[in-house]
């Protein structure tokens, strides 16, 4: 029988492959660290052999507590290598989140850093599933041949001697393309944690589908400005690592960190929120050399027009990429073309083998230019929700043709030209005195008044109306602006049944993951306002 050609190939796959054909250009940075190509693919067959040593055989969950790093890094790649799954936890959780979803996720070892040993060490009785020798810690101790550390502690083994103890050749482990890979959790501060399951050939599909539409290539730098937990992070993470660019890592963002990077490591891609590029934006230093940044990629929450027009003229050489889709796995992308050709306010059109439709309450397809829910389906669309087959099941609708698709718990509609704009969650819908009001058409208004930072709306409960639009406003940096007059600017530009009752001036938002605002804490904040 002769041979079978072609086949599986994988994301993880690319580093040895850059590390036998470049293995001097340098493959990922954080600060001072830098390791490359050819570092990175031993360092990552020490770790990986460390861990199957320890009896982590394919599909064994491992955990990670820590920052955007080198040592991050490694141990996320690593644990793939050794096929196994990553388990990236948020460090923004509080200790019984932390809990629950590090145990949900079944993971058997965790890394810390010093900083995230202590969260550790109070829910230590609260993780179960960890061995009682699988905690391990990144500290100040070097690894052989680069600036990793990890000495040990009390209850802690040392990860830096875990990775000099590991063979150097690669091992041998057959990963199938629908075997897992990560895990991400998309919430877990309150209510049932949802560990979203990728596969290989999921993530891989990242790499197809977000490489070409953002113009990924073997000279790109991709500046990192998000944490590997983000999901986020990997529409340019992963693309870049697997085209043989530079990943650049932030320990932490900040416009001076950031710019620093860009100037620096002559970064190409970014990928922020929009709350981030105001800080760019609010930045007045305007030394740093930025001339090599060419795509700025939003997510998480729609960008306003007036901050894509600001940063067009502080960023002329470099185009805005919307990308809308959600962790579980689809999206689709607005170029800077779009956007020339007027379409505003668009998330673009579905990326590479994405489909999206749009339907009623009754599951019906709405044809084009009513609103209804999204659902779609991708080619990088997740396993399910990890042990959670119920929670997995309620998110699904099934097309006519039988093509099972996700439920967003967007609104949304399509124009005739095929482009899609969001509305906002459903859940975000105003409906007030029986209309429906979408909060991202306020928002727009409120975005395009000078003083204005940031703005929300939400839906109050109100005596008369049922429900009401109130907006939450943080000013620009100096500027101080009346209530009233703010109030009565946004509505004179609003349709009669659109208008705000109120508008609140705030310093900041109740923050999700990278800054995207939670806007069920500005409900429960404002569920009691007198409108007496």
């Amino acid at each position: 029988m002769l041979p079978r050609f072609g086949g599986e190939y994988l994301c993880s796959d690319a580093i040895a492959h850059h590390a036998r054909l470049q293995g001097d250009r340098v493959a990922v940075v954080c600060g001072q660290q830098r390791l490359r190509w050819s570092e990175l693919d031993a360092r990552l067959n020490q770790l990986a052999n460390a861990l199957i040593a320890l009896g982590c055989a394919k599909g064994t969950k491992v955990a990670m507590l820590l920052p955007s790093g080198i040592p991050s890094f490694l141990l996320f790649w690593a644990t793939v290598r050794a096929g196994c799954v990553i388990v990236p936890l948020n460090m923004m959780l509080d200790d019984a989140a932390l809990a629950r979803l590090a145990s949900a996720s079944d993971a058997v070892l965790l890394f810390a850093d010093a900083a995230s040993s202590a969260q550790v060490d109070r829910i230590r009785g609260s993780l179960p599933n960890v061995r009682a020798d699988g905690f391990f810690l990144f500290s100040d101790e070097p690894v052989a041949g680069s600036s990793i550390g990890g000495s040990s502690a009390e209850g802690w083994a040392s990860a830096a001697a875990l990775i000099n103890g590991g063979e150097a050749t690669k091992p041998v482990v057959k990963i199938a393309p629908d075997d897992s890979m990560t895990i991400f959790y998309s919430s877990g501060t309150t209510g049932t944690p949802k560990g979203i399951e990728h596969s290989h050939f999921g993530r891989l599909n990242y790499c197809y589908g977000f490489g070409p539409a953002l113009g990924v290539n073997r000279y790109s730098v991709a500046v990192c400005s998000t944490p590997i937990y983000a999901s986020g992070t990997m529409i340019t993470m992963l693309p870049t690592i697997y085209y043989g660019g530079k990943v650049v890592l932030l320990a932490k963002f900040s416009a001076e960190a950031f710019f620093a990077a860009v100037a620096s490591e002559g970064g190409t891609h970014s990928f922020m929120v929009p709350a981030m590029y105001v800080s760019l934006l609010q930045h007045q230093d305007r030394s740093a050399d930025l001339s090599s940044l060419k795509v700025m990629v939003s997510a998480g929450q729609t960008m306003p027009m007036v901050t894509r027009a600001e940063l067009a003229t502080r960023f002329p050489g470099a185009g805005v990429y919307e990308v809308y889709g959600m962790t579980e796995g689809f999206f689709t992308i607005a170029i800077p073309g779009d956007f020339a050709l007027g379409k505003r306010n668009t998330v673009g059109k579905p990326g590479f083998l994405e489909d999206v439709r749009i339907i009623d309450d009754a599951g019906q397809e709405l044809p084009i230019g009513e609103t209804g829910e999204i659902v779609a389906y991708g080619a990088g669309m997740m396993k399910g929700y990890y042990a959670r087959p119920d929670l997995t099941a309620e998110s699904v609708w099934l097309s006519p043709d039988g093509r099972t698709f996700l439920h967003s718990g967007d609104l949304g509609h399509f124009d005739a030209d095929g482009f899609l704009y969001v509305s906002g969650r459903k859940k975000d819908m105003i409906k007030s005195g029986g209309i429906n009001i979408y909060a991202v058409d306020l928002e727009e208004v409120l975005m395009s008044h000078p003083a204005v930072g940031e703005a929300a709306v939400v839906g109050v409960p109100h005596p008369r109306w049922m429900e009401t639009p109130v907006g939450a406003v943080v000013l620009n940096p100096g500027v101080d602006e009346d209530v009233q007059t703010l109030l009565d600017w946004v509505n004179a530009r609003l349709a009669k049944y659109q208008r705000l009752s109120r508008v609140i001036l705030r310093t900041d938002f109740p923050r999700a993951t990278y800054g995207k605002i939670q806007k069920d804490k500005l409900r429960e904040e404002y569920a009691e306002l007198d409108w007496g």
